[in-house]
């Protein structure tokens, strides 16, 4: 089984159990998991399994109750932990869409075969998503203007040279 974080919880809400949640997947996707199993902890190799009973968006992050958590020291547990599922429960994409794990550690080139650097990160502005690549956080839209090729198997994403490069 290969498990894919979510998001992370981030603190508690209130006193029976609730849990303040960042998403890392889209809010339409995230309602997929609602009375599904999940998997939490720090990290994939160590994790419990639960239930998410509960879910409410709230400003720029959601609220979400776990099957057995009711009280604010079973939900302490947990504060500061990933929430993870397994790979093939996440919805499907359509062509040409990826979801933000697989761009992770991707090389990045110029046309002209130049490493660009690794991605890093990446940020969702609104309108489109930016990779953030190398050390040296070289910020690309993703875009078509910019974006020639992504390669999700080889891990590499061609990308055209900023005419302010």
């Amino acid at each position: 089984m290969n498990l894919i974080a979510i998001g992370k919880i981030f603190s508690i809400f209130g006193l029976d159990g609730k849990l303040k949640f960042y998403s890392y997947v889209e809010d339409r996707d995230l309602m997929n998991f609602l009375e599904q199993d999940v998997w939490i902890g720090r990290n994939s190799q160590k994790v419990i399994k639960v239930k998410i009973n509960f879910m409410a968006k709230m400003n720029n992050h959601h609220i979400i109750g776990l099957f057995g958590f009711n009280s604010v020291e079973r939900a302490k547990e947990v504060t500061g932990q990933m929430v993870y599922i397994n790979e093939k429960d996440l919805p499907s994409l359509k062509k040409d869409e990826y979801y933000f794990y697989q761009l992770i550690d991707s090389s990045v080139y110029y046309e002209d075969g130049l490493k660009v650097g690794v991605v890093k990160d990446i940020i969702q502005t609104g309108s489109n998503d930016v990779l953030v690549v190398g050390d040296d956080e070289i910020l690309i839209p993703v875009i078509k203007d910019y974006i020639v090729k992504i390669d999700v198997d080889n891990k590499e994403i061609i990308v055209r040279k900023m005419e302010w490069f």
